[in-house]
């Protein structure tokens, strides 16, 4: 399967799915989570004001919110949204776009952010790439994106492997429903893809909310009691907070800082 094809079954899938939201930045009421934009951001030492931020893979464009104050907000999406002409004002534009093919000029971007969509990428290193690109030789990539170097990499290569689930779809997101190219992604396949585009600096934490997940990722099954899922949670509550800081990637969401 080609490239375009891959993209046209990725956008087709958005366009089905269109309330389907993966992000720990996002919650189940589609409310933005801005302390842990905030804890995110001052952690890895990222800073906005008087940017030009380019936010590749917007969905709908909830997290231009977050930038109200901001110089210049463009946020690309395969879809074209509703929601685009309402967020629309003078500093937020918003349009229809191939993460592959960005129609940004060279060196004009100061932050690109990719929130929890570059797993589903058909060509990781082209847009890797274009990402370099676009920005400014002082600029830099705030990336979010699920980790698989942990039990929830295991299960999906199991999973995947033994026809459970077809390859590149398992995810415990949404009750373990199936994604359209949900990538094998990890700490060091991240590390490569991007040191291939030309870069070569790279931050990165875990989320300790999400290391029951990634560790026992069975409390996202459809099936599981919810008094029981969220009694584990509380479980590994007790212990995630060192453990992420110690293993980042027990967690089952990474946040980089790349340039």
């Amino acid at each position: 399967m080609t490239a375009e094809e891959k993209i046209k079954n990725l956008q087709d899938f958005y366009q089905r799915e269109d309330a389907l939201v993966t992000s720990p930045f996002i919650d189940d009421k589609l409310k933005l989570n801005h302390a842990l934009f905030d804890h995110v951001t001052r952690s890895l030492d990222i800073d906005f004001k008087d940017k030009t931020i380019l936010d590749i893979g917007c969905g709908s464009g909830m997290l231009s919110t977050f930038f109200d104050e901001h110089k210049k907000y463009l946020g690309l999406d395969l879809n074209k949204r509703r929601s685009f002409q309402i967020l629309k004002d003078e500093s937020h534009e918003y349009a229809q776009a191939n993460a592959l093919r960005l129609p940004v000029r060279d060196g004009s971007i100061d932050v690109a952010i990719c929130m929890d969509s570059f797993e589903h990428f058909p060509d990781q290193v082209t847009a890797a790439r274009e990402i370099k690109r676009v920005l400014k030789k002082d600029g830099y990539m705030l990336l979010s994106i699920p980790t698989y170097s942990n039990v929830a990499g295991l299960v999906k290569k199991w999973s995947e492997s033994f026809g459970r689930y077809e390859r590149n779809t398992w995810a415990p997101f949404d009750y373990w429903k199936p994604e359209e190219l949900e990538h094998f992604v990890t700490p060091r396949s991240v590390r490569s893809v991007f040191s291939q585009a030309g870069f070569s600096n790279f931050q990165y934490i875990g989320y300790d909310k999400e290391v029951a997940v990634g560790m026992f990722p069975w409390v996202w099954h459809p099936k599981m009691p919810g008094k029981l899922a969220a009694g584990i949670s509380k479980g590994f509550s007790l212990f995630s907070g060192p453990l992420c800081r110690i293993w980042p990637e027990s967690s089952l969401h990474t946040f980089w800082k790349i340039y």
